[in-house]
């Protein structure tokens, strides 16, 4: 029977950053080792550090979210680490940075941002709600493809994503420059493209994969979104990518700009969203 959805405190998970500077990233599966059970935790030097190089951290010199590199040129994360957080302005392609693989420091690849694309309907002014929450998933083209043997890009789900524990790998507040993963993360709730999962999230893990095994194979399923509490209980919500990548895949095939609403449906030369969204980002 389908639960009455999570009615907490909803709150964006971008997080900003301390100093001047780029910031580099980290990780992402190309095999899921293990179905593991266990909490939040570094990745591991060697092998499996190595396997989620795909998952990386997207920086805007002064905010970072995550991001996953799903083909050599394209990269998924949440729509609303494109916009600033405190001037709620959407930033130029250009002062975007994916850094991929990213461990203490030093990241396996690092590239530009040429266009961003997210969905038409989409509305940054309107916080985190639910129904905003459902649509915050962008895709962003690459200045150069990213075509090097130890990244693999982790390929998007070719089915829905009904049920099964699932992992994520996330960037995040205190471990920046390292990812860290969870796995064995279960569906608490779902409604429409909304997912509400067990998983310990904090800031910085917005854009983060959500990631299930396929053949042995991961794959994304979804992004992370937001944090919000279910009575004395922090989870995470996640947004499916059933429909979205296909409308997002259309506009970057098409490569036209059209304005919609409070934001582009394709933004490559920046945009203005209309109040302010820093209140989105207060979870610590």
């Amino acid at each position: 029977m389908k639960r009455a959805f999570v009615a907490g405190i909803l709150c964006f998970l971008g997080v900003a950053l301390g100093g001047p500077g780029a910031v580099q990233a980290q990780g992402l599966p190309q095999v899921q080792l293990s179905e593991g059970h266990g909490n939040l935790r570094a990745l591991t030097p060697g092998t499996e550090a190595q396997v989620w190089r795909a998952v990386g951290r997207l920086d805007s010199g002064v905010s970072f979210c995550s991001a996953t590199l799903i083909r050599e040129n394209l990269v998924l994360t949440a729509a609303h680490c494109v916009y600033h957080p405190a001037t709620s302005r959407a930033f130029e392609p250009a002062d975007l940075t994916f850094l991929a693989g990213l461990r203490n420091g030093r990241a396996e690849a690092i590239r530009g941002v040429r266009r961003i694309m997210i969905l038409p309907d989409y509305r940054p002014e309107a916080g985190p709600d639910f129904e905003m929450i459902g649509r915050d998933v962008a895709l962003l083209e690459l200045a150069m493809p990213i075509s090097m043997a130890s990244i693999t890009p982790i390929s998007v789900a070719q089915t829905a994503w009904r049920e099964g524990r699932v992992t994520v790998v996330s960037y995040g507040r205190d471990r920046e420059d390292y990812a860290s993963i969870e796995e064995g993360c279960e569906i608490l709730e779902r409604q429409d493209s909304v997912r509400s999962l067990s998983c310990e999230v904090v800031s910085g893990a917005s854009g983060s994969p959500v990631l299930r095994v396929n053949q042995g194979r991961a794959e994304v399923v979804a992004v992370i979104s937001a944090s919000a509490q279910s009575g004395d209980d922090d989870v995470s919500l996640a947004v499916t990518l059933d429909d979205h990548l296909s409308t997002l895949m259309a506009q970057y095939q098409g490569g036209a700009v059209r304005a919609t609403g409070g934001g582009l449906s394709l933004l490559n030369r920046g945009g203005d969203a209309r109040s302010d969204i820093g209140a989105r980002f207060i979870r610590p």
